[in-house]
């Protein structure tokens, strides 16, 4: 079947799901005879029906020969956004990612460019087959912010999980959600393609890359994909093609924690070999009958970590000392062999810190690599470029990005900036460094700085809408380019930061997975305490565990999402509980420091159930919401103030409700729209508690309840009535 036949069996599909009369709306008869000749006729599109307002107002036909964001068949089958047909009803079928990916290649191939003419297209500059990870996207996520379009990066993000990837049709996007079971995270694949690609100098007005930055970009390399390459002889004029991708994957972290500490009990030639070296079952290529090609999926596990063997028997190590968190050694191995668990022990801080025993090793799927493009006819003729490959950790708010937090705090008024976080914020999408040199036959450049950009389509400037015509806002779903990433390396939460030294003993910052915590649960545990240090866009624990230093919360967690209540916690941990003991009013955590996020791993306790249907307005929100109530606390610009003031309590409320009708009553003040509560209460001094070592205690100097809707707060301070605050700042 070659590619005509194919897009109009799709197209004999799906016209009574609703597509026909569709379709029809715009002037396109999807059973219409011969179909190419309606295909590339030209339409009068209608772009007040919904889902098709960001279509390229240059877009005039069905399928535009080489240009995907023109082409209103692909839009229509790839858009998020079109989802109901002309009546404003559910549409009842969709395309498959295989179908999808074969009208791409059809839009590829209704005139297939000869190389000279993409040589010419080039003028002179380098070409090369390079594979990009790819996404079509709503206007206001693609590179130049005007219309919907395809987005390429040479890095590629996919995730871990329990359960096999599923594709949600109308998102047009994997999930990580397991209907039936609240503790399931599915792996997240990446969608890889080859392209004829161009390498230049970054320019904003031809193809980015995204957020541009003026001072870095202009003298900067970046590939630049010019045409799609697939199997067969309507790619390329009078040539036929057979395109296949290459992936290696590797997971190297126990190696490099026994290279970077002595003393471990192990060295080479074991720590280069396996189990500390993994290259196998961390991902694959699916099915193309399935899914089409080019999609990579990481396997599947039991658990998100697992205990290591070694020759048969239980692999350990002698525990490093000060490994900051970065190593798991909470589970000693004693000298008959039985295991004892140091979180059973109230000295487990010093004892881990101090290190020196046995522990076991654990491992985790994550990985990083590389994928790449093979194709004999092309290859004595250009270079192969190959993309970076990472396999990150589950993504616990997989529809909200980075890249979109770090753009609403620069520009929300209300907030001052990155400096509402522990740390900058920052995507790895706009991150300049290369990636890992030391990958197995070293396929990365120490210039090529640019591989973890985002970049557009060469020269799509003039299909760009009128700059007054403001894109509406984009459905929440996961995305697996690096704006969905954390550009911040402490180590990170997908890659860390590492320096490696040139051919040219020059020393430069460079991607690499092994950089980050083994297994990477430890990571999560100290990411999420500190206020979702990094990414700004992970779970923040600092109201579960006792207050700590400064830390204090900025994205609340509902009690539903930290286990009170029905719900179920995203990380297995206990939230606060208010208690009286000697007439006195305290507070009772689990102590951090017997929080093991490893052992929540492989009792399968994590999940993303709650806190993954989190959409990315609604966490802007709550960011919002937590900086207005400390502002009326006095607290806004102070972190040692905001640590004063620990959250306890936050929840949505729901109307009627006797509490807000009491505080509208006595305030004087009616909330309108959504309300939120929050119980905050001024701490006093932390002390162990004296009935167990694993709990704290906190006295409580004053209790404050805060009511918050959009454009007031009303607050009760212990017994005085309900007041408006003042949220002058």
């Amino acid at each position: 079947m070659n590619l005509l036949e194919s897009v109009t069996h799709l197209c004999t599909r799906l016209a009574p799901g609703g597509w026909h009369s569709l379709m029809l709306a715009h002037g396109l008869d999807l059973l219409a005879e011969p179909l190419a000749a309606e295909l590339g006729k030209a339409l009068n599109i209608d772009r007040s029906i919904p889902g098709f307002a960001d279509f390229a107002l240059a877009g005039h036909r069905a399928i535009e020969a080489g240009v995907p964001s023109r082409s209103l068949l692909f839009h229509a089958l790839a858009s998020p956004q079109v989802i109901n047909d002309v009546n404003g009803q559910p549409l009842q079928l969709f395309a498959t990612p295989g179908e999808i990916e074969t009208v791409l290649d059809y839009v590829y191939s209704v005139s297939p460019p000869t190389l000279d003419s993409l040589r010419s297209k080039a003028l002179g500059a380098p070409l090369a087959v390079v594979a990009f990870a790819s996404e079509y996207r709503c206007a206001a996520d693609t590179v130049h912010g005007r219309h919907a379009d395809l987005c390429f990066s040479r890095t590629g993000i996919a995730r871990v999980g329990t359960a096999p990837a599923r594709h949600d049709e109308k998102l047009r996007s994997f999930l990580p959600f397991v209907d039936d079971d609240p503790h399931g995270i599915r792996v997240m694949p990446v969608r890889y393609s080859a392209y004829i690609a161009v390498q230049l100098k970054g320019n904003a007005a031809h193809f980015g890359p995204m957020d541009f930055q003026a001072d870095i970009d202009p003298a900067l390399d970046f590939w630049v994909p010019l045409h799609k390459l697939f199997n067969g002889s309507q790619c390329l004029e009078d040539m036929t093609l057979n395109v296949s991708l290459d992936n290696h994957q590797i997971n190297e972290k126990l190696r490099h924690i026994h290279l970077r500490h002595s003393g471990t009990g192990w060295q080479e030639p074991q720590i280069s070999q396996p189990p500390f070296v993994v290259t196998e079952n961390l991902a694959h290529w699916a099915s193309i009958a399935d899914v089409g090609p080019g999609l990579l999926v990481p396997d599947a596990r039991t658990r998100l970590v697992e205990p290591v063997e070694y020759q048969g028997q239980a692999l350990s190590f002698v525990m490093p000392a000060n490994t900051a968190g970065m190593v798991h050694g909470r589970h000693r191995v004693k000298a008959d062999g039985s295991i004892d668990d140091l979180n059973d022990h109230a000295d487990v801080e010093e004892r881990v810190r101090q290190g020196g025993y046995r522990a076991l090793h654990y491992q985790d799927g994550t990985a990083d690599g590389w994928v790449r493009a093979r194709c004999e006819a092309l290859e004595k003729l250009f270079p192969s470029v190959a993309a970076y490959s990472l396999i990150g950790p589950p993504d616990f708010y997989p529809l909200c990005s980075q890249r979109k937090l770090l753009h609403w705090v620069s520009d929300e008024p209300a907030l001052p900036g990155n400096s509402i976080w522990h740390a900058r914020l920052e995507a790895l999408s706009n991150v300049r460094y290369c990636a890992n040199l030391h990958l197995q036959d070293q396929l990365f450049s120490p210039v090529d700085r640019g591989v973890s950009a985002i970049v557009g389509l060469l020269d799509q400037a003039g299909t760009a809408q009128p700059a007054t015509q403001l894109p509406s806002p984009s459905p929440s779903r996961p995305t697996t380019l690096p704006d969905g990433a954390a550009g911040v390396f402490g180590p990170g939460w997908e890659v860390g930061w590492v320096r490696q030294q040139t051919a040219d003993s020059e020393w430069i910052n460079v991607l690499a997975g092994y950089q980050m915590a083994s297994p990477f649960p430890e990571d999560a545990k100290i990411c999420a305490a500190l206020g979702s240090f990094w990414p700004g866009v992970a779970p923040d624990s600092a109201r579960v565990f006792e207050p700590r230093s400064t830390l204090h919360s900025i994205i609340p967690l509902t009690d539903q999402e930290i286990g009170m209540g029905s719900g179920v916690a995203w990380d297995d941990q206990r939230g606060p509980q208010l208690v009286v003991q000697d007439d006195r009013l305290l507070v009772q955590y689990r102590a951090y420091a017997h929080a093991d996020y490893t052992q929540v791993a492989l009792d399968g306790r994590f999940s993303v159930g709650m806190t993954g249907r989190t959409g990315q307005t609604a966490y802007q929100h709550r960011v919002l919401s937590m900086y207005r109530v400390y502002a009326v606390l006095g607290a806004a610009s102070d972190k040692s103030l905001r640590n004063a003031w620990p959250l306890l309590s936050f929840t949505d409320v729901l109307r009627p409700d006797a509490e807000l009708d009491i505080a509208q009553e006595q305030s004087g003040r009616v909330l309108e729209g959504d309300v939120q509560r929050f119980l905050l209460y001024k701490r006093g001094a932390v002390q162990i508690a004296e009935s167990d070592f694993r709990l704290r205690h906190v006295e409580v100097e004053e209790l404050v309840i805060l009511l918050l809707s959009a454009k007031a707060i009303l607050i009760k301070r212990e017994t005085l009535p309900w007041q408006v605050a003042n949220e002058k700042r």
